[in-house]
């Protein structure tokens, strides 16, 4: 009896370790969301749920003592994630942020406050900083032993959007300007590797680990935002234990934040079955990556035809038709071409329904108008193309494309996008299933 009085007693501390310390570890693989009129709030919440989970994980351990946490996104209004963010940067986690310009929710402002009230300039790239901090590491008082004559009782008040504005523009790739706590948000001005007009539209949660995991890099269709909850079908792929992904995804961050402008070049990096690629790229329609992954595949393989399971969000411009022609020309092929779309331009979608009544493509329309004003509030905003048959030789090849990137000119050539080809045919099983799923919940053109 006394042994085990002994052993409860040991085990009872045990239970009452947060979850990092029993080992929590987010799930690899991905992850959908249902938006809705059909999901629950946890099925529609369930992608933007799992994100913030891993932001509240992560902080420094003696195996990674200075973790980072590496964040880009188009939209941003969620109060849950907010807090999530400056928490992390209160738990000695360096957070990098960069978001679209557009944004300015409470929450966005908010998470400005907290990771930039400590970020300073550095006019003369001389590794120190003009001058002092308007407080200490994320929103805290600043101290007495801060180094400069300044000190506050109290971290600064909420921005408003003014201030908010005024403050996006001082970080820079020298990280001195980031602050002590080695946290930012900044807003590009335009696209941070591409055109002024253009827009910062991927989505990246990365993390230098988490949990009993290392090397984490979360990408998506989705922001932190209530759209992406409510309004779209979407998905979030988690790699795990890739250091030189994550090592990747972090060096292009960093060049974003430095707004160096892209090439011609491809940025990729292909580390086991993951392929990741950054954009803009200026090129056109022979270089194009897509362009040059569709033109290896074949539509005979081992398993018979080859298959096709596409939901695009948004097809549009001189990319769309280019694309959407050799897709066609798949089809003529004897590929098995099955799309679903959530926007596409009015006379791509009219060859589209041609070929849908040649009995070339299976058709399908995402959209719905759920409150009849006319306009459409719920559709797939996924970007995913799963296959499986013949690719680059391979007659058995199956797998899944999938990130941020539209069907569209800008996607290509001006924007900031991150995408990802994941060689899997557990995961192109997935995938053919949310395909099946969203299908039932759409038109058939």
């Amino acid at each position: 009896m006394r042994r085990t009085v002994l052993v409860l007693a040991a085990l009872l501390p045990l239970t009452l370790l947060p979850a990092a310390a029993r080992g929590y570890e987010p799930d690899g693989g991905v992850t959908f969301n249902t938006p809705r009129l059909w999901g629950k709030p946890a099925e529609r919440e369930r992608i933007v749920l799992k994100v913030e989970e891993a932001i509240r994980h992560i902080r420094p351990t003696a195996r990674d003592p200075h973790p980072r946490l590496i964040l880009a996104a188009y939209l941003f209004d969620r109060p849950e994630s907010a807090k999530a963010i400056i928490g992390a940067c209160r738990r000695g986690v360096s957070v990098r942020v960069i978001i679209d310009r557009d944004v300015r929710s409470k929450p966005f402002r908010r998470i400005v406050t907290a990771l930039n009230a400590d970020n300073v300039r550095d006019a003369d790239n001389d590794g120190t900083a003009d001058s002092d901090p308007r407080a200490g590491r994320c929103n805290r008082a600043l101290p007495a032993d801060n180094g400069g004559l300044r000190q506050e009782r109290h971290g600064i008040p909420l921005m408003s959007s003014r201030q908010v504005t005024r403050s996006l523009r001082q970080p820079t790739a020298n990280d001195v300007t980031w602050g002590k706590d080695g946290s930012y948000v900044l807003q590009c001005s335009g696209s941070c590797r591409g055109a002024a007009e253009a827009a910062m539209h991927a989505k990246i949660y990365a993390f230098s680990s988490v949990g009993t995991a290392d090397n984490v890099v979360m990408l998506a269709s989705t922001n932190l935002n209530s759209g992406g909850v409510n309004a779209g079908w979407n998905d979030l792929v988690v790699i795990k234990e890739r250091p030189r992904t994550f090592e990747f995804v972090a060096d292009m961050h960093r060049l974003m934040t430095a707004q160096r402008r892209a090439g011609s070049e491809l940025v990729e990096l292909v580390d086991g079955p993951y392929t990741t690629r950054f954009f803009p790229m200026s090129v056109g329609r022979r270089r194009d990556p897509l362009m040059v992954d569709l033109r290896k595949i074949r539509c005979r393989s081992e398993f018979g035809a080859t298959h096709l399971y596409i939901q695009q969000f948004w097809w549009d411009g001189p990319r769309g038709v280019y694309l959407w022609e050799k897709i066609r020309s798949l089809a003529v092929d004897g590929c098995k071409v099955h799309i679903i779309f959530g926007a596409v331009d009015r006379r791509l979608l009219a060859r589209m329904r041609d070929a849908r009544r040649a009995g070339l493509i299976d058709l399908w329309d995402s959209r719905h108008d759920t409150d009849d004003d006319g306009e459409v509030n719920i559709r797939t905003h996924m970007k995913a193309l799963a296959i499986r048959g013949t690719y680059d030789g391979n007659r058995r090849y199956a797998g899944v494309w999938t990130g941020s990137a539209n069907w569209t000119d800008g996607a290509l050539r001006r924007g900031d996008e991150v995408t990802v080809n994941i060689t899997s045919a557990a995961l192109y099983r997935r995938y053919v299933d949310r395909w099946h799923v969203v299908r039932r919940h759409s038109r058939r053109e």
